[in-house]
């Protein structure tokens, strides 16, 4: 599903950019999730320990399966910050409520994982057909395909503010000169929302539970941002 590379999935176009590209080794198998050492990241965010948990799916989820990697294998994820949607969607054979804060996940929605076999990176790299690139190949596009609104540095255009309340996430685009047009994407890209914003306080309570995409347009450039409702 999604882009053919894990280059597009860097790319500024991706409904959801990976947070952090991670070499991982799998420790242990838990529910439709998985424990991981962190080997080396190639980029994005800061990933907050050694050991993360990483949730895949669970049978209805837009996530990869991750129980099928073995035990001690090395691969590469495209990670992002869990948005607990296995404890939304949940499956009656596992316990609900697994997925916490500072929890991770492997979206489906384009090329977020590839392998890593006798020191090469190996997959979906740049095209969709089987590459093989060495670790400082990789890296290198990994930077280069990274740019704009990706994840390494700051969006060009407005800045858009989000802040959490009770009742979910409030926008605020301060100093828009003129009409800014937001658009909001679901999980698989899909759009529930376009309509044109003044850039005032605007609250996105009236959709269901999980994580959206938030992308705000200008005459001086656009921004995206993931914002998750309760």
């Amino acid at each position: 599903m999604g882009n053919n590379s894990y280059c597009e999935t860097l790319g500024p176009q991706q409904f959801l950019n990976p947070d952090a590209t991670a070499m991982v080794v799998k420790l242990s198998d838990i529910h439709y999730g998985i424990t991981v050492k962190v080997v080396q990241t190639f980029g994005g965010s800061s990933l907050p320990n050694d050991t993360l948990t990483v949730w895949g799916d669970n049978g209805g989820l837009c996530r990869i399966g991750v129980n099928g990697i073995a035990i001690g294998d090395t691969v590469i994820f495209g990670l992002n910050e869990t948005d607990f949607s296995g404890n939304i969607i949940w499956n009656s054979q596992y316990p609900p409520d697994l997925e916490e804060p500072g929890h991770y996940m492997v979206s489906v929605c384009g090329v977020y994982a590839l392998n890593f076999v006798n020191g090469m990176v190996v997959g979906w790299i740049t095209a969709p057909v089987t590459q093989t690139m060495t670790i400082g190949e990789f890296e290198a596009v990994v930077v280069g395909c990274t740019t704009g609104t990706g994840v390494h540095g700051p969006a060009p255009g407005p800045e858009l503010i989000v802040r959490y309340t009770g009742e979910g996430p409030i926008l605020q685009l301060p100093e828009v000169n003129g009409k800014a047009t937001l658009t909001v994407y679901d999980a698989l890209g899909a759009t529930v929302l376009k309509r044109s914003w003044d850039g005032n306080a605007l609250a996105l309570s009236s959709f269901a539970p999980r994580l959206y995409v938030v992308e705000v347009g200008t005459a001086n450039g656009s921004v995206r941002k993931k914002v998750y409702i309760p």
